[in-house]
């Protein structure tokens, strides 16, 4: 996408929403190609969001995945990252493949820059971005699953195989710890600040939700800065 303003605006409300869940220590990772146009999964709103959370009621019922700011909490608790080589959407490349080769160098500097846990669970999705990975992060890699796109085998399938990691590298009781944790309060402050960037909301107003949270000077930061994601 062409580097203009209403790209910068939306890339910061990108950043700020994905700060609002971001977590000391990466234990589950889920690697993707680039957002969505006018989409994003720390709104809330993106396909990929709406499967996750499905991928999570054999785990922790449907109170937590009908509920965007509940998953979101439990997800951060639980020390899940989402993320994207790209920070922007970019134009799809022969064949409907993302073409995210331009983004790998900075991409880099983000990934080694995460908090990973000793052993993360690293799941790619799409399957394809494999081979477009360079070996330090191919290396790392956990397991694949297809993307939940318009076919319902694809769906059915995503849900099987994430399912399937969850169980065997997180384990039920450990994401059913991480939902016990979840304060239903905050989880519902915290994703009104999300919704407001996704709608966007005038700056005057993401200030005021962001005042008094006890990350308030971070988020602030983020917001001013429009940095780098780490």
């Amino acid at each position: 996408m062409p580097e203009d303003a209403d790209s910068r605006e939306w890339r910061r409300r990108r950043k700020l929403a994905s700060e609002l869940y971001r977590q000391e220590t990466v234990r589950v990772v889920v690697l993707g190609e680039a957002p969505p146009p006018e989409r994003f999964f720390y709104f809330g709103d993106s396909l990929f969001f709406r499967y996750l959370m499905r991928a999570f009621v054999p785990f922790v019922g449907e109170s937590f995945t009908e509920d965007a700011g509940r998953f979101l909490s439990l997800y951060r608790a639980l020390g899940g990252w989402r993320t994207d080589v790209c920070e922007d959407p970019q134009r799809a490349s022969k064949g409907g493949a993302d073409d995210v080769g331009i983004c790998l160098d900075r991409f880099l500097v983000r990934w080694s820059r995460l908090p990973f846990a000793p052993e993360p669970l690293v799941i790619l999705s799409p399957k394809r971005l494999y081979d477009k990975l360079p070996n330090i992060v191919k290396a790392e890699v956990t397991g694949m699953v297809p993307p939940p796109g318009q076919w319902n085998a694809h769906r059915v399938a995503f849900l099987r195989e994430m399912e399937r990691l969850l169980r065997v590298y997180v384990g039920h009781e450990t994401i059913a710890d991480a939902a016990r944790s979840v304060d239903v309060e905050d989880a519902v402050l915290d994703f009104e600040i999300a919704r407001a960037c996704a709608e966007g909301a005038e700056a005057s107003e993401i200030l005021r939700l962001i005042t008094g949270h006890p990350r308030e000077a971070r988020l602030r930061f983020v917001w001013e800065n429009n940095e780098d994601e780490t």
